[in-house]
């Protein structure tokens, strides 16, 4: 037990080193990666948290829904465990009315997928009332589809945003699916 503590301070340094490193490929690259990048409207309403290949169509579904006039926004998740909540509170918008985390992972007997959890209790712990809620994708490799990510979108305009939600398949035994965009 002691020896699991007294390595605290080796996790609490990584995201510095990593942000470091981060550093040194931007000024090569002329790239922006940060431990959480935001993408989107500055004054979104609605806003995806996600990390990986998701990302990539969340953008493009962004790019759309803003030409339109959409408030709608994506936090990428750079680096995960260990976690800054103060570096992910810095990446949304404060216009930020309601979030949806999305996890490809599914923890059966769970309350809800780590990512979610996470933020779930980032904001407890500022004590805000913002609507979080979680979802799953991709899952034995099924892609995520431009439509799917609207769906989510839509979810988040709802007065009750359903919650625990999978996208990328029909449930129709547990009817978690989000309608098709």
């Amino acid at each position: 037990f002691q020896h699991r503590e007294a390595c605290n301070e080796y996790y609490e340094a990584v995201p510095a080193i990593v942000e470091e490193y981060m550093g040194k490929v931007n000024a090569k690259l002329g790239t922006n990666y940060q431990l959480f990048n935001y993408y989107g409207a500055p004054d979104a309403d609605r806003v995806i948290v996600a990390m990986g290949s998701i990302c990539d169509v969340a953008e493009e579904v962004i790019d759309y829904l803003t030409a339109q006039g959409e408030k709608v926004g994506l936090v990428k998740v750079r680096l995960y465990r260990p976690f800054r909540a103060d570096k992910l509170l810095e990446a949304i918008p404060e216009t930020a009315k309601k979030i949806a985390v999305l996890d490809r992972t599914k923890e059966p007997g769970a309350m809800g997928e780590p990512l979610y959890q996470d933020v779930c209790s980032i904001f407890k712990e500022i004590g805000s009332d913002i609507p979080i809620v979680g979802g799953r994708y991709g899952l034995s490799s099924k892609d995520t589809t431009p439509g799917q990510i609207v769906s989510v979108f839509e979810n988040l305009k709802q007065d009750k945003p359903k919650n625990n939600f999978t996208i990328g398949i029909v449930d129709d035994v547990t009817h978690t699916s989000l309608p098709r965009a």
